[in-house]
């Protein structure tokens, strides 16, 4: 599970830059969307299952978008597997903190510090 936000140029004809806030799904596939610079919508320490929420609500916020039915029903997919997104997602997250504690450790002056 890889979730991303970047803010760039993803329209060549305009200087216009947004947010894509995007999800590597298990099967390979990634899902994103786009939002305005000045709304960077905020996905720190936000599980799948909400951030499948956001790009749901940003979709339906349009009123024309192309392939918007076939997006939301893969996000409609991806839902029924929500509780396991979210698990492996916080496990990851987890085992990532915890190798960042450990590469940490070698700065402290001693190690009563920590």
């Amino acid at each position: 599970m890889y979730i991303s936000k970047t803010l760039g140029r993803f329209n060549l004809i305009s200087n216009e830059k947004r947010w894509q806030v995007g999800m590597l799904m298990p099967d390979g596939k990634f899902l994103s969307e786009l939002w305005p610079e000045d709304e960077e919508p905020d996905i720190d320490g936000v599980p799948p299952s909400v951030i499948l929420e956001m790009i749901e609500k940003r979709l339906n916020s349009y009123l024309f978008k192309s392939d918007r039915d076939k997006d939301l029903a893969r996000i409609a997919a991806y839902r029924e597997q929500a509780e396991q997104l979210d698990d492996a997602w916080a496990r990851a997250k987890i085992a990532q903190y915890e190798r960042l504690a450990n590469n940490l450790r070698c700065y402290l002056v001693s190690e009563d510090a920590a």
